[in-house]
């Protein structure tokens, strides 16, 4: 239920954000921070996510993010202006940040190997079907009511999700607590803060500026890794990249990240750009996503339970990517139903993707790494999810002012005035572009899912030939 609440309103802004840019006048470049703001302090704070459980046990963990993510909730459909409004999302995602990983500890503690790709199966429906079907609900929110009633389905999971986990997570806190690396923290807040920054000024054509803060962004990137590297306390333990497959695994979660959260940013915008769809109709090409994920999920855990991590990681990347190839091929004379089926293809790609990838790349780390390791892993997921919505942004806004010859405001777009036939054709054509590349990312993951296959394979082999030796012995 906590998943599920926190999850949803990472997503089910996306359809509300053409008419958050108009109510507020907020250009691209503003509109980005609604989503990213969100990811970004989501990415930061899954980092400090263990040192909290440390000092507050699951239960106060839990209790306390969980409720101050409700009153943001409030907050948020209350907002009277955009910095309000981004101020609640930094929040949300704050506290999102330190629940999720939370989730993963709880099932790796509670379920042995045998059953864990079940749990995660079950587990991972809150993760990826509530950003399925958010976009649909907050469609039909914003024609019934306004803009600022997406944020309220989050609050009955809240209730809920309080409810049980008082009832069932330990109150036990744990008697070794480590310092937390403030320094660290710091370092990768603003490596996070300027990066996106850097990228939101290119989005809006301020190209010097914009290259220098995300340079300066870089450079504090470099010294939160060199901190790692030097503080007595990091706030990623080193060791869980002494395991190759573990490397390839968290790769494969960046792109994850993206596959989830920039396609369901760029798909609304996509049908109410391109195809002219009202918020209610773009909702609903969301729906089958959802639907396919909910039969999809329990298979995929039971899945990972039988088959090595590598294959479903394989066909869930291959999948992704061709159905965000048929996406590049869209127009404004593509038919819902075409449109709904590309989206859910690339969905039910990512659904047989999940439980694998937090076994396949968990199941080789030694136990005292398992924590370690699933923040690690739920930090890949974020921070290539913040990244990947700001990168393909700006790839749409660059590739919409190649084909119209100058600046570009997407919002005029949105106000309900029909565009001119040059313009649909260049916005069209923008998203084609966007689209392939997105695609032709997930073909990189194919090949960090095969070199999965190569460790995996060796590691076989290594096993079988000490069994001999013991059996000759």
């Amino acid at each position: 239920m906590g998943t599920i609440a926190v999850v949803l309103n990472a997503t089910v802004v996306n359809v509300a954000i053409p008419p958050i840019m108009v109510d507020f006048g907020l250009n691209q470049a503003g509109a980005q921070w609604i989503s990213t703001g969100f990811l970004a302090a989501m990415t930061a704070a899954m980092l400090a996510s263990a040192r909290v459980i440390e000092r507050l046990g699951q239960r106060g963990t839990f209790a306390t993010t969980l409720s101050v993510f409700l009153v943001a909730c409030v907050i948020a459909a209350a907002s009277p202006n955009a910095a309000v409004l981004i101020a609640a999302r930094v929040i949300q995602g704050a506290t999102a940040g330190i629940i999720q990983p939370l989730a993963l500890v709880v099932i790796f503690q509670s379920f042995d190997d045998a059953e864990r790709g079940r749990a995660l199966g079950l587990y991972g429906m809150g993760v990826v079907l509530a950003p399925a079907l958010g976009p649909t609900v907050g469609g039909f929110l914003i024609d019934w009511l306004s803009w600022r009633a997406v944020f309220l389905p989050s609050i009955p999971f809240c209730l809920l999700g309080l409810a049980g986990g008082w009832r069932v997570l330990p109150k036990h806190r744990s008697d070794q607590r480590e310092p937390f690396d403030w320094i660290g923290f710091g370092l990768l807040c603003m490596a996070l803060v300027l990066l996106l920054t850097g990228l939101t000024e290119l989005s809006a054509y301020a190209t010097l500026r914009g290259s220098l803060v995300t340079a300066i962004g870089i450079g504090f990137g470099i010294a939160f890794v060199i901190r790692l590297v030097t503080s007595p306390h990091p706030l990623i333990r080193l060791a869980v990249f002494a395991y190759p497959r573990f490397v390839l695994a968290s790769g494969i979660a960046a792109l994850y990240g993206a596959g989830l959260y920039a396609s369901t940013y760029l798909v609304p915008l996509l049908a109410q750009s391109v195809q002219r769809f009202s918020p209610s109709t773009t909702g609903l090409v969301m729906m089958p996503a959802g639907l396919t994920l909910l039969a999809i999920f329990p298979i995929g855990g039971r899945l990972a339970d039988r088959f090595a991590a590598h294959w479903l990681n394989i066909v869930g990347c291959s999948g992704f990517a061709l159905g965000t190839l048929g996406l590049a091929l869209t127009d404004s004379s593509t038919p819902f139903w075409l449109l709904a089926m590309l989206v859910a293809c690339g969905r039910m790609a990512l659904g047989i993707m999940m439980p694998a990838l937090n076994i396949g790349g968990l199941r080789g780390l030694p136990t005292d790494l398992t924590q370690q390791g699933s923040s690690v892993i739920s930090f890949s997921r974020q921070l290539g999810g913040t990244l990947g919505v700001n990168l393909l942004a700006l790839l749409l806004e660059i590739r919409a002012a190649h084909y119209l010859g100058g600046e570009v405001d997407l919002r005029s777009l949105y106000q309900g005035h029909a565009p001119s036939t040059h313009t649909l054709t260049g916005i069209t054509r923008a998203f084609h572009d966007t689209f392939a590349v997105f695609g032709a990312l997930f073909f990189v993951g194919v090949a960090l899912a095969v070199g999965m296959a190569v460790l995996h394979a060796r590691e076989q082999r290594t096993l079988a030939a000490a069994g001999c030796a013991e059996e000759t012995s």
